[in-house]
């Protein structure tokens, strides 16, 4: 009994069910600890995560068949961390964390407040949908890595790749 709690113990710390070191970067290029947006496979991605809480398959309005699945892991009260497999590819897609384990490399996370972020990114505040602010940290036709905003605050840290599932992406 002592052993299976200091197990489930580890995995709550963790974030993510993943024991390793205290943070994980997220970078504009697309890698999140030792994943890799459009490389990383589901099976590297449980490997890097454990097991997931929930997987909940992606579908886009208007369009027939499902267009991938996202794997969801629970880092803490109100905190979800989900990695999203695009099915024609195979490969990880997208990336949104509300887990203040993971860090920029310049070093903003999530709970950090929104001033500060926008200091150390060097970027400003700009308006958004879904989150009333954002901090573009990349922002391409096919790349959007953002720190979004709540209440002054970071809230969560998203990557839309290439071949994302969110139909929608970030407007």
């Amino acid at each position: 009994m002592k052993r299976a709690f200091a197990i489930l113990a580890a995995a709550v710390a963790s974030g993510c069910g993943s024991s390793g070191p205290t943070a994980w970067e997220v970078h504009p290029d697309g890698r999140i600890g030792q994943l890799q947006i459009d490389v990383s496979t589901e099976g590297e991605i449980r490997r890097f995560a454990g097991k997931p809480s929930r997987v909940e398959p992606d579908f886009w309005p208007g369009k027939k068949g499902q267009f991938g699945h996202s794997l969801q892991y629970r880092c803490g009260r109100k905190c979800l961390t989900n990695y999203s497999i695009n099915k024609a590819t195979g490969r990880l897609s997208d990336y949104w964390t509300q887990s203040p384990r993971f860090r920029t490399e310049r070093g903003s996370h999530v709970g950090m407040s929104a001033k500060r972020a926008a200091h150390l990114e060097g970027r400003k505040l700009v308006p958004g949908c879904g989150f009333p602010r954002y901090l573009h940290l990349r922002w391409e036709h096919d790349r959007i890595f953002v720190l979004a905003i709540w209440k002054g605050r970071v809230d969560s840290i998203g990557y839309l790749g290439p071949h994302t599932v969110y139909y929608d992406g970030l407007c």
